[in-house]
């Protein structure tokens, strides 16, 4: 690693934890989280992986997984000739978008389940109608997100 231990590598390793407690892979979220607060903004492969001490393979599945994800961007830099990388403008609320669609598809599923349940009695059906009740709700308040985000950037 260049150098020594900073609050930003802590952020990038705290960032990993989270990503792994959401059941998925550690190396992933550490560079999600480096690429919030390095300098400058874009890394290469070789300069994240010596940054968060892990291996060049290790970034190369990551940022497949980033990027397949969209999280990621290659940036070019003048002068270079090697791949930098940096998180891609408008991720986050991309990130909304996606949650809503999510909350539309499960509620096309508890439409399903409630179908498959319609001769059945109220507390059989309650568990699914709960469930279309919430992802209802989720869909309609994503769907004002990028609204709000737009109206609260202007001020």
């Amino acid at each position: 690693m260049s150098g020594e231990r900073t609050g930003r590598h802590e952020y990038a390793d705290e960032i990993g934890l989270y990503f792994e407690g959401y059941g998925l892979p550690r190396i992933p979220g550490r560079i999600l989280g480096w690429l919030l607060v390095c300098e400058p903004p874009h890394q290469t492969a070789e300069e994240l992986a010596e940054e968060l001490d892990i291996s060049r393979g290790s970034v190369s599945m990551a940022m497949k997984m980033l990027s397949a994800n969209k999280a990621v961007v290659r940036h070019a830099v003048p002068g270079s000739r090697r791949t930098h990388w940096r998180l891609r403008p408008g991720f986050w609320l991309d990130e909304a978008a996606e949650k809503a669609r999510q909350a539309r598809e499960w509620i096309k599923q508890t439409e399903r389940g409630l179908e498959l349940l319609a001769d059945a009695p109220p507390e059989s059906r309650r568990r699914l109608e709960e469930a279309n009740e919430m992802y209802t709700f989720l869909a309609e308040q994503y769907g004002r997100i990028e609204t709000l985000w737009h109206e609260q950037r202007k001020q």
